[in-house]
């Protein structure tokens, strides 16, 4: 009895091999595949927006004697949306049929730019149980009107409710 690895006697290298790999269906795979994900990569986009939170500044840590400069800020309520500069409203606009009122919002967010000549940071404060996605419309309308540095913030109903 002969001991080999090989079952047949001759070694691999003197046997004749008969089938050759196709790889034709695979390479027609490919073919279609990839023009397919490069179409789609074109209407695949990704949209950033940029926001800051404001900073978690208390008395002690603010050491500037300079009176800070009041910012440009967008109420959302469930009740009406409102510009306010400081402690000043500029404008309030009323909320019917809980329907927000964007576009009268955008005419006066680009009105109250151009007469204030404001070109600072706008701070976008929601209510609770306001819809990210109207927060987000409201940032939108801003972007438009060129105020880019947009912030976020929460409003209250009451400063006392506060933790």
């Amino acid at each position: 009895m002969k001991l080999s690895l090989y079952r047949s006697t001759k070694p691999p290298s003197q046997v004749a091999h008969t089938e050759d790999l196709d790889v034709t269906p695979v390479m027609n795979m490919f073919i279609i595949l990839i023009p397919f994900l490069v179409s789609m990569a074109v209407f695949t986009r990704m949209s950033i927006i940029e926001f800051s939170l404001p900073p978690n500044v208390g008395a002690s840590m603010n050491r500037s004697s300079e009176k800070p400069k009041p910012k440009l800020t967008i109420r959302i309520g469930e009740d009406y949306l409102g510009i306010v500069l400081g402690e000043e409203l500029l404008d309030s606009l009323t909320v019917e049929n809980g329907v927000l009122p964007f576009e009268k919002l955008g005419r006066q967010i680009v009105l109250r730019k151009k007469e204030l000549a404001y070109d600072g940071e706008v701070v976008i404060a929601s209510k609770d149980h306001i819809a990210f996605k109207q927060v987000v419309a409201v940032m939108d309308l801003c972007r438009d009107a060129g105020l880019d540095k947009i912030g976020l913030s929460s409003a209250t109903d009451s400063p006392d409710a506060l933790p």
